[in-house]
């Protein structure tokens, strides 16, 4: 049991979680455009606001499922009795209209809640997404149902007037903070927001004094898409990742031991093969009196490591100059990372685009750029984690 899952709740812990994830539905400021957290969220707020938004239609069912199949909310028209089928996706997805074909037909077989809807009429297809991949609208060309396809995209706003929900020219409040938004435009409110029982257990054994930068640093973690939260069973742990398996994704593990508090987060990686997206885990060690995760904290070291970071390896010189089988050094000076990190052609690349968004073929301007950065690597943490959540973001997209 690595880490605990929601199985492992007691009755008074899974109330503090709903009550937490009611409160705590959120949007995402990611690549300068705002969206829901998750789908579940998205499918959250359009049931909250259904009769505002669709005042023409009836509700019957959110998440039908019959079959093996699963239409997100089955309604009905309320003049006609018409059935609707209406799909939400929180980002682009090609498979939409053979998603849609398959509830129609499901639906149409097994007549659910034929003492509201009325059969003899056409079963009405609605997808709202943000955009529309190309092979939807071929697909929806090719289907004998186009008629009764709709596509309507959906984007949110944010302003100082706050934040608003914007489909088929019609505009709609969310009252959800959104994380992620730069510094300057920060919703107070996410300082405020209730932690989920197993993060507030960890949180509560930490010092007091890093409970601050640990909420702010969580924030920007917890900004991310598709990305989950994991405590260890003696709250002494805790991961963001797509999972704990060998196979997932991760971003960032603090763990909390008798040897210190330590973060670390997965950045590039210098390595030998053509590797697309090389990562590797690394520890940070922090000047004397720098706050743990405070993004002003200056780094020191470095360490590339699956384990933990052990802080007197710094005085053992044949440890602290070892190097893994790539040639990436166990610890590195933290303004040398990006000489030592892209040293091979695919970190490089990796490396330009990241923090430069080009990609090959470099002009001489990019390449100056390069050489004015590889040896000056920034040393504040800050710039560490912006870096690991860039490259998060490029792998899991």
């Amino acid at each position: 049991m690595p880490y605990l899952k929601s199985k492992h709740l007691t009755t008074n812990l899974k109330n503090w979680n709903e009550d937490s994830d009611k409160a705590n539905r959120k949007l995402i400021y990611i690549g300068g455009k705002i969206r829901f957290q998750s789908e579940q969220y998205l499918e959250d707020y359009i049931e909250a606001y259904f009769d505002t938004i669709f005042p023409e239609l009836v509700l019957i069912k959110r998440q039908h499922s019959l079959k093996m199949q699963r239409c997100d909310l089955l309604c009905c028209s309320k003049l006609h009795k018409q059935a609707v089928i209406i799909e939400l996706k929180n980002e682009e997805d090609r498979g939409l209209v053979s998603q849609l074909m398959r509830y129609r037909k499901i639906i149409s077989q097994n007549q659910s809640f034929a003492e509201l809807i009325d059969y003899s009429l056409p079963i009405k297809l609605i997808a709202i997404a943000p955009t529309f991949h190309e092979d939807n609208y071929t697909d929806k060309e090719a289907s004998k149902f186009e008629n009764d396809i709709s596509f309507w995209k959906f984007h949110v706003e944010y302003d100082t007037t706050g934040t608003k929900f914007q489909l088929e020219g019609k505009s709609y409040d969310v009252l959800y903070p959104v994380f992620g938004l730069p510094r300057s435009l920060q919703n107070e409110v996410i300082q405020n927001t209730v932690l989920p029982a197993f993060t507030h257990n960890f949180k509560s054994n930490l010092p007091v004094d890093t409970h601050q930068n640990f909420r702010i640093i969580r924030e920007l973690f917890m900004a991310q898409p598709k990305m989950k939260e994991m405590v260890s069973p003696t709250y002494r742990k805790i991961l963001y990742g797509t999972g704990e398996g060998e196979n997932h994704k991760k971003l960032a593990e603090i763990t909390n031991t008798s040897k210190g508090i330590w973060l670390f987060l997965w950045l590039p990686t210098r390595v030998k093969t053509k590797i697309k997206i090389p990562v590797a885990r690394f520890g940070f060690v922090l000047a004397a009196n720098n706050s743990h995760f405070a993004q002003d904290s200056v780094v020191e070291w470095l360490v590339c490591t699956k384990t933990t970071v052990n802080i007197e390896d710094q005085s053992n010189n044949k440890i602290c100059l070892s190097f893994d089988r790539h040639g990436m050094a166990k610890w590195t000076s933290a303004n040398m990372y990006l000489c030592q990190a892209g040293g091979y052609i695919n970190t490089l690349d990796l490396f330009i685009y990241l923090l430069k968004g080009a990609n090959r073929p470099f002009d001489d301007s990019i390449w100056e750029w390069w050489r004015s950065q590889e040896k000056n690597t920034p040393t504040n943490l800050g710039w560490y984690i912006d870096l690991a959540i860039k490259t998060w973001n490029y792998r899991i997209k």
